[in-house]
């Protein structure tokens, strides 16, 4: 039987999950519109694009650690 708590941290995960993976689908579109862009252009895409992975590999990292420490 699942607990309030477990559900919680469950739906919790979800949610950052849902996040990370909404953030890389976005740098994956700039990645393909910024070059057709005048004011964009690859340095922004490339710019873009590491930002979302660093950001996404910072959240990785903490959402690993808390389910290590939930076990």
């Amino acid at each position: 039987m699942q607990t309030t708590s477990n559900y919680s941290s469950m739906y919790s995960i979800n949610q950052q999950l849902t996040t990370m993976i909404d953030r890389l689908n976005e740098a994956v579109n700039v990645c393909y519109e910024a070059p057709n862009k005048e004011d964009e252009g690859y340095p922004y895409a490339t710019g873009y694009a590491r930002s979302a992975m660093r950001s996404v590999s910072e959240q990785l990292a903490e959402l690993q650690e808390q389910l290590q420490e939930s076990m």
